[in-house]
């Protein structure tokens, strides 16, 4: 016992004895520390791996209300007993910063002073403490993640319900769909120059300029040449063939294919009043070939031009426009005639 008298002086001799209980963690094993001041400590409890002399990294824990205080120092071991479990140790290396810090919180942990993380923050700021020294607040950290998880949780759903809502508003109110559309291309209608009857010729799929797709023969035998107007493809004929036209009257349709292909949606007057040319479209094509952006190149006025003619003017306003769109990027001919979805936004 007089070995440990005398270490315990060795190492307290200079500062006050604390019994205040905090622990200290060696080599990853925490132990109840029950004699401790600035200078060092003594703990019972067996230390089989260290020597007198041999110095290590202890961390020194203080426990308060709701956090605990975590002090990373170097130590040395003064004395280790034989007979009994217990050792001293000394901290060695204490900086002037570190040794006011330490002695600002073992004062204000002796008179009450700090008992929660403001007090303590406080005194980090005052004594200026070096980065070595760690507040853990176990309790309060696990508080705080869960409430900012909570928030972040609510804020997302929040976010999820303006995007929703959102949406709703822009399709209900801000984007135009079309009642039916249409691929089309610039069409011409080939009349009959004359009387006769009309017989067709095998063609290629695109006729040049001039090319011959067919004739009408004239009674005495003589025939007259149907002739393209322009590089188009034969879309069909308005006749059969042999059947007797009169002059003027229309017998073939024909596509221009020197010309982009364009759209023709049929769009609810009422809601053509939001469109203009130059507005921008989406064509979703058929075919899972998806979608492509176009531009409204005219609105045509023409349904209602016709219902005014007809002696209706109440149905102008009740028949659909028709609004034509031309696409950014060149649609392949064979979607020709082929239904698509269109919708203005």
């Amino acid at each position: 016992m007089a070995a440990r008298t005398e270490q315990d002086t060795e190492i307290h001799r200079q500062h006050v004895r604390l019994r205040v209980p905090i622990a200290v963690e060696i080599d990853g094993q925490r132990y109840p520390v029950d004699d401790w001041s600035i200078g060092g400590f003594g703990v019972v409890g067996a230390l089989p791996r260290r020597r007198p002399g041999e110095r290590f990294a202890v961390r020194l824990v203080l426990p308060f209300e709701d956090f605990e205080l975590a002090l990373d120092l170097e130590a040395e071991l003064v004395y280790r007993l034989e007979d009994e479990p217990r050792f001293g140790c000394r901290f060695v290396r204490l900086s002037a910063g570190q040794l006011a810090l330490f002695r600002r919180i073992v004062e204000g942990y002796l008179s009450g002073e700090i008992v929660g993380a403001d007090e303590l923050l406080a005194v980090r700021v005052h004594e200026r403490a070096p980065q070595d020294v760690l507040v853990e607040s176990p309790r309060s950290g696990a508080s705080r993640l869960r409430r900012l998880f909570g928030f972040t949780l609510a804020g997302l759903a929040a976010l999820a319900l303006f995007a929703l809502a959102w949406l709703g508003f822009r399709e209900r109110w801000l984007v135009v769909r079309a009642e039916g559309a249409v691929v089309e291309a610039p069409i011409v209608r080939v009349l009959a120059p004359t009387a006769g009857r009309v017989e067709p010729r095998e063609v290629d799929p695109v006729l040049a300029p001039g090319a011959r797709f067919g004739v009408v023969r004239l009674d005495g035998g003589a025939e007259v040449a149907l002739a393209s107007p322009c590089e188009c493809a034969l879309v069909g004929w308005l006749v059969d063939p042999g059947r007797p036209v009169a002059a003027g009257e229309p017998v073939a349709l024909l596509a221009a294919v020197d010309r982009p292909l364009l759209v023709r949606a049929n769009v609810a007057a009422s809601a053509v009043r939001r469109l203009a040319p130059g507005d921008r479209a989406e064509i979703g094509l058929p075919f899972g070939l998806g979608t492509v952006r176009g531009r409204i190149e005219r609105i045509d006025l023409r349904p209602q031009l016709s219902a005014l003619a007809a002696g209706d003017p109440l149905a102008a306003g009740r028949r659909p426009l028709s609004v034509l769109i031309r696409p950014e990027r060149p649609l392949d001919f064979e979607l020709l005639g082929a239904p698509v979805e269109v919708r203005f936004d």
